[in-house]
């Protein structure tokens, strides 16, 4: 018997911010299996030249900046009729040290990119959304974003923020049809914790140790999650904080590891 991929998102305009690698290149590559036309953005041209394609606009551009959200807004509308159905806000970085290191500049990078710009990409298709009368939004947030993490308290600080900022949005944009969920990865071997692993092994085989399913997740399994959540098959689902974490935390929050020095 053969199975097909669901094809939900045929027609479908997405910005996905991101892109280049990890759960957001997951993202990519699984909206444009399903038919999806596609504004993907990341901070350097480079690593988007593999998205090329007739389905997919690159845009390099380094979300904290002005003018950045709106370049992607109207870059998603100059690909159909100038609707946005979905987005991914997905863009984000750690910088991880004890918070007494942590200088202003530090700060205000993970911030910028993990809070403001989520708040400012989020807004400017949100208008266009708004103005439609329909869409969905995923804020990639993180499971450091409804529990302590020791070692990365900038990282911790934001996450939290896109908690916040996902609830708030569902509220308040519900009334235009507009939807507005969270996904919070549990341990996933993306790029990001890739480095963590070659730096200490012994770390990253405590964390997996402590995970139920005992396993760091994929990034094409967080995706999963993702496109399940902005298709038109979890539409009642909204405001809706998943934590796709192979279960840790039904047991425990699942830091209780040191993070090397």
């Amino acid at each position: 018997m053969t199975v097909r991929a669901p094809k939900r998102y045929t027609g479908k305009v997405a910005v996905v911010t991101g892109a280049a690698s990890g759960i957001g290149r997951a993202i990519v590559e699984g909206l444009l299996a399903e038919g999806a036309m596609v504004v993907a953005n990341d901070v350097s041209a480079g690593p988007l030249t593999e998205l090329q394609g007739d389905q997919v606009v690159t845009v390099a551009a380094d979300v904290r900046e002005p003018g950045a959200a709106q370049q992607l807004a109207d870059a998603a509308r100059g690909l159909g009729d100038g609707r946005i159905d979905v987005l991914f806000n997905n863009a984000g970085i750690s910088r991880a040290r004890p918070a007494a290191e942590v200088d202003d500049a530090t700060w205000s990078h993970v911030m910028g990119v993990n809070n403001d710009a989520a708040f400012h990409v989020a807004t400017a298709v949100g208008r266009v959304m708004i103005e439609q009368g329909h869409g969905a939004v995923l804020n990639t947030a993180s499971v450091a974003g409804t529990h302590g993490l020791p070692g990365n308290v900038p990282y911790v600080v934001s996450k939290h923020a896109v908690v916040g900022l996902t609830r708030a949005l569902a509220v308040e944009w519900g009334v235009h049809g507009i939807r507005v969920n969270a996904l919070c990865p549990g341990l996933t071997a993306t790029g990001m914790n890739t480095r963590v692993r070659a730096v200490d092994s012994g770390y990253w085989e405590a964390r997996e140790a402590v995970v139920p399913l005992r396993r760091a997740g994929t990034p094409e399994e967080q995706a999963a999650v993702a496109l399940f959540l902005n298709s038109e098959e979890a539409s009642y689902v909204s405001g809706l904080i998943a934590e796709v974490d192979g279960g840790t935390h039904a047991l425990y929050a699942g830091y209780a590891v040191n993070r090397p020095e």
